[in-house]
């Protein structure tokens, strides 16, 4: 009986050294292939992280078609263009220029723009050549509301559209600024509701982008082609900016 405990008991030392040796070969195996297979993947380090750069948007000639069936992405490719990240990785973005257009459309329209990009092309070239600064029909009550509180100057809007110095007395800093505005040859656009209407970097669609739901503290969007800009100011509804914040949000950018 007790022949049969001892080999027992040896049959299980066995069988635990057999079981460490096999789980430390395997381990060790496993090890080599990890490394075999990350350098076949070209990995590199950027701020601790590892990125393969075998991806399709590490790679050096990543086109556009390439960043849309990464991400899933459906609309026109000349709405597109590609840019590079401070780690080489290439991302998919909306032309400025495009947006740009997109926005004021729906700025000079009052309503969301139709999916016609040569229509919005168009609109969005309007103001091509001019200057001053232009205020949407329905924002140009509230935007000489926030000059009277901000300004000495007497300011109106003409029927065009363009603010106008009418009576020039004791001019502050903010009078000051506007003034080095309207008489360069930069064009301004004003919109005050809030919201303003974008392409979708997904489905390439126009679509609303009410900034001040979402951040009701955000006093603007801003975008910007060539010498034009437009600033989409929020309503303030909820009171959390002062007027003086609102037009610095335009003369400081």
């Amino acid at each position: 009986m007790k022949k049969n405990i001892k080999y027992i008991i040896f049959a299980l030392i066995i069988i635990i050294i057999v079981a460490i040796v096999a789980t430390v070969i395997i381990v060790n195996q496993n090890k080599k292939e990890n490394k075999v297979e990350k350098e076949n993947k070209n990995y590199e380090s950027y701020d601790g992280i590892e990125i393969d750069k075998n991806e399709i948007s590490y790679q050096e000639n990543t086109t556009v078609d390439d960043l849309k069936n990464e991400i899933g992405a459906n609309g026109d490719n000349s709405i597109y263009e590609t840019q590079t990240e401070y780690d080489g990785r290439k991302i998919l973005s909306v032309k400025p220029d495009m947006q740009f257009c997109t926005v004021l459309t729906g700025i000079v329209e009052n309503k969301k723009p139709e999916n016609d990009l040569s229509h919005i092309e168009e609109v969005g070239n309007s103001f091509s050549g001019k200057k001053g600064i232009w205020v949407a029909q329905d924002s140009r009550q509230a935007f000489l509301s926030i000059l009277n509180q901000t300004t000495k100057n007497n300011y109106s809007i003409n029927d065009e559209g363009y603010l106008e110095c009418r009576v020039s007395i004791n001019a502050n800093e903010t009078d000051k600024s506007i003034e080095s505005i309207l008489f360069s040859n930069k064009m301004y656009i004003i919109s005050i509701t809030g919201t303003c209407y974008i392409l979708d970097e997904v489905s390439g669609e126009v679509t609303e982008y009410p900034f001040e739901k979402m951040a009701p503290d955000q006093a603007c969007e801003y975008y910007e082609s060539g010498n034009q800009k437009i600033f989409v100011l929020t309503t303030n509804q909820a009171n959390i900016l002062s007027a003086q914040e609102l037009i610095n949000a335009i003369i400081y950018n």
